[in-house]
């Protein structure tokens, strides 16, 4: 652990031993263990019908929405539960810039339900590395969080050492689609420690899927079917 990763984590414990249990996004006090009051659950939006492959909202009412059906992503299924707008933008931010690793625990451990049900269940968990030179700047990898909490409520190991991230690319944050393919291509390796044959890839955001789609092509090469 990092020193300010322990300095951050050492103020969360802190805070909660001395201060009442507070809802993390408006700070009204709330019951133990909640992390959320009744008003905030209600701005946490989910997906409603969401298309097994793109994982957006798919108003044909079946499995896979019509832009899937047409020209489907690289890889097998995807689960998001929550549209990135509003509190969860926030929350998710706060996670993946100001050291609130907590959240990480809040928000997969509230919408755990949409992540029990995937078929077929994925063998292991591979979290989206950072480059070495970034971690080292941030101190933590918030895809790591998400996927030691999904291990922990799931049963599914978590490997974060078979897939690396060889090039430090630049932050996809305001780049346009094709910019996004373009600043990502050939940015991970991976190589398994044996031959998983479903793996699911956990990150904290997806936007146009480009750092999703390198990461599953990347797999597909070295022989690993299902994403």
């Amino acid at each position: 652990m990092s020193g300010r990763r322990f300095q951050t984590a050492f103020y969360q414990l802190v805070s909660r031993i001395l201060d009442p249990a507070l809802c993390l996004g408006c700070a009204h006090s709330i019951k133990p263990l909640q992390f959320y009051c009744v008003n905030c659950i209600a701005t946490l939006t989910r997906v409603n019908n969401p298309c097994g492959l793109c994982g957006l909202e798919n108003k044909r009412g079946e499995t896979l929405c019509a832009a899937c059906l047409f020209d489907p992503p690289r890889w097998q299924n995807l689960v998001a539960p929550l549209k990135y707008q509003g509190l969860t933008r926030d929350l998710l931010l706060q996670l993946k810039y100001a050291d609130s690793l907590h959240l990480a625990n809040s928000l997969v451990t509230r919408f755990i339900d949409a992540f029990a049900n995937i078929h077929p269940a994925p063998e292991i968990l591979l979290p989206v590395p950072l480059h070495h030179q970034r971690l080292l700047e941030r101190g933590y990898n918030q895809a790591f969080e998400i996927a030691r909490i999904l291990s922990q409520a799931l049963d599914i190991p978590v490997d974060t050492q078979s897939l690396r991230r060889i090039r430090n690319t630049a932050s996809q944050s305001g780049l346009s689609a094709h910019l996004r393919e373009k600043n990502i291509l050939g940015a991970f390796a991976y190589q398994p420690t044996r031959p998983w044959s479903r793996v699911a890839v956990v990150d904290d955001i997806i936007t146009t899927g480009s750092t999703a789609s390198e990461i599953t092509k990347t797999l597909h090469r070295a022989g690993c079917p299902h994403v």
